[in-house]
């Protein structure tokens, strides 16, 4: 169940980063030079319940350059003149998508209740440790140069 969701999951994030977004998202290459979070100076956090046959919390964890260009190219603005308003807006619809189609691809005749997403800006350290949590998928990808975390943690 974890490798079909762990698949949907990249898939789902990648459809709404390029349809949305007009970013693609590619898999880590282990040869390649590391993508980081450390060139901006935080990271938007943001998460959005559901339940359903599983219940649990999806996050995303977007550099603040990378949200920056992301909420810029969703609202048809030039590069920083959105607000940090804005950027929490674009990344709490980015969550419900992501979620929303993620679980559409797992099972079309389930129903699935999502709660109301929520963001924030955080520090790497914050970021780094809320990732040691159990029973999650924990997925590394990369958007423009930029190491992207996506995270579904299941309540046991």
């Amino acid at each position: 169940m974890l490798k079909e969701i762990r698949t949907a999951a990249i898939s789902a994030a990648s459809k709404v980063f390029e349809t949305m977004f007009f970013i693609p998202l590619e898999l880590p290459d282990k040869s390649a030079v590391e993508p980081t979070l450390l060139e901006s100076p935080g990271i938007f956090k943001g998460e959005i319940g559901f339940h359903g046959e599983h219940s649990g919390q999806l996050r995303l964890y977007l550099p603040s350059r990378l949200a920056d260009m992301m909420v810029s190219n969703f609202m048809g603005l030039e590069e920083g003149q959105a607000t940090e308003s804005q950027t929490i807006d674009m990344v709490n619809e980015l969550c419900n998508m992501i979620c929303g189609n993620l679980f559409s691809q797992l099972d079309r005749k389930l129903l699935w209740d999502l709660t109301t997403p929520s963001s924030q800006f955080i520090s790497y350290q914050e970021m780094e440790n809320e990732m040691t949590q159990e029973g999650a998928v924990a997925l590394d990808l990369i958007a423009e140069g930029f190491a992207v975390k996506l995270v579904i943690q299941f309540e046991t």
